[in-house]
């Protein structure tokens, strides 16, 4: 198990992982949802005399006590405003404005915790001694309006939310203003923009959780897995030793199979590989390639049985001498009958000979009677023992074998594995494996 399948196949490692960038994206928006938010400027307007269903979320009140009015001496009324916030959400309001409607004929003496904005419809008289006061110079006026304004930026002048703390007192402001005749303040705006801080919300602590609990989770998934990834090390350094064990005797045993005979030297093993490649081009999964090869590499085991003078014998064999050879199968499939591990193994052993039109032995099987791993074998067999010297004949031309290939093909060989076989022939892939006399790269597998 390589490091790349590790991390980027395993379910779990993708789920937490894609699960994690989810949430640090979402964390992310909602950090920038939060910022606009805060940026975002709004305006509240109000009347006293309209009765709300339902309270603002930033409301001013200004009111006059009754021991702070009075008349002045030329008739007109001087009055204390206060006005008190009252902030109905959970966010800080700040960078705010308040502009108010007054009567007309007013001018302010004095303000504090803010300056205001003050709009009228008609002119009116300003006491000419107010014109050296400070305040008044602060101010400036139009055709039709005088105007007091200050964007408020020191952070005393936030106003807090009440439902942080609910002994905390609103935050208040007031003026002193004189006017032709009593008034009150009825109508005002306030802009400013609320703080939204993220960790004020529920869904910063959820965003927040997850990620920790989610990259916990991550990084226990990766030091488990980086465990089992070094057993697995452990076990496939093993298995290798393992594998090269049973190659080495598998090998050994068709060697001694192949030394009965001297024109058939590595026969098993080319068997084996031709019957592979053969699986290989028929889709077959690796395991199954694998297997395919163990199978023909032992097909011939049962040869070990028959006597040499008749393995070896240069001329014409009798019937007799026919019938111990045709033995080999069977005896195969008895040697073989307790290797339980792979089944397979003895029936290959025995059917190998056995023809497609059912004309071979030993039991006369026909079709798909015939198991696909014995017709592969036969196929693998059949080329090799024309492509090689024997006792009594010289090795065939390759065009003659595909000859013999396109004629028997239907009959002895099944039409799929001989056409498979042909294309072989002609693109060389046998060419290469006719010199392998060794096991290498060749695991244990099946």
């Amino acid at each position: 198990m390589s490091g790349r399948k590790f991390f980027y196949k395993l379910p779990l490692i993708q789920m937490c992982v894609t699960l994690l960038i989810f949430l640090i994206g979402g964390f992310i928006f909602y950090l920038m949802y939060c910022d606009r938010l805060s940026k975002t400027y709004v305006t509240f307007k109000q009347n006293a005399n309209e009765e709300l269903e339902k309270k603002p979320d930033l409301e001013v009140i200004f009111s006059t006590p009754q021991d702070k009015f009075w008349r002045q001496g030329d008739g007109t009324y001087g009055a204390q405003f206060d006005g008190k916030f009252i902030n109905n959400t959970n966010h800080v309001f700040t960078d705010w404005k308040v502009t108010i409607e007054v009567p007309e004929g007013y001018w302010v003496d004095s303000s504090w915790n803010a300056e205001f904005s003050y709009f009228f419809t008609k002119s009116k008289p300003i006491p000419t001694e107010h014109f050296e006061l400070a305040d008044y110079k602060r101010q400036y006026h139009t055709e039709e309006n005088l105007i007091e304004m200050k964007k408020t930026s020191d952070a005393r002048n936030d106003i807090m939310p009440k439902t942080l703390d609910s002994e905390l007192e609103p935050f208040k402001v007031g003026m002193i203003m004189y006017t032709q005749y009593p008034a009150v303040i009825q109508y005002s705006t306030v802009v400013g923009r609320f703080i939204y801080e993220p960790r004020e919300g529920m869904i910063y602590h959820i965003l927040l959780i997850s990620i920790f609990i989610t990259t916990i989770i991550l990084i226990v998934l990766i030091i488990i897995q980086i465990s089992v990834m070094k057993q697995v090390k452990f076990y496939e350094v093993r298995q290798k030793l393992d594998s090269d064990i049973i190659v080495q005797s598998f090998k050994t045993f068709a060697n001694f199979v192949d030394a009965k005979d001297p024109y058939t030297k590595g026969h098993s093993l080319r068997v084996a590989h031709y019957s592979r490649e053969i699986a290989r081009r028929m889709k077959m999964t690796e395991h199954e390639q694998m297997e395919m090869f163990w199978l023909a590499l032992m097909h011939d085991v049962g040869k070990i049985s028959v006597k040499d003078n008749i393995l070896n014998k240069p001329s014409r064999l009798t019937d007799e001498e026919f019938t111990e050879i045709q033995s080999h199968v069977t005896k195969g499939y008895e040697m073989l009958n307790d290797f339980v591990a792979m089944p397979m193994l003895k029936e290959v052993a025995k059917s190998h000979h056995e023809h497609f039109d059912g004309t071979g032995y030993s039991e006369h099987l026909k079709g798909q009677e015939i198991p696909i791993e014995a017709r592969i074998v036969c196929v693998s067999d059949s080329f090799d023992a024309m492509n090689s010297d024997r006792c009594y004949r010289k090795r065939l031309e390759k065009e003659q074998i595909i000859k013999e290939f396109e004629k028997c093909s239907g009959t002895h060989f099944d039409p799929k594995i001989a056409k498979i076989m042909i294309e072989m022939i002609k693109d060389k892939a046998v060419d290469k494996i006719e010199s392998i006399d060794t096991l290498n790269d060749i695991n244990y597998k099946a």
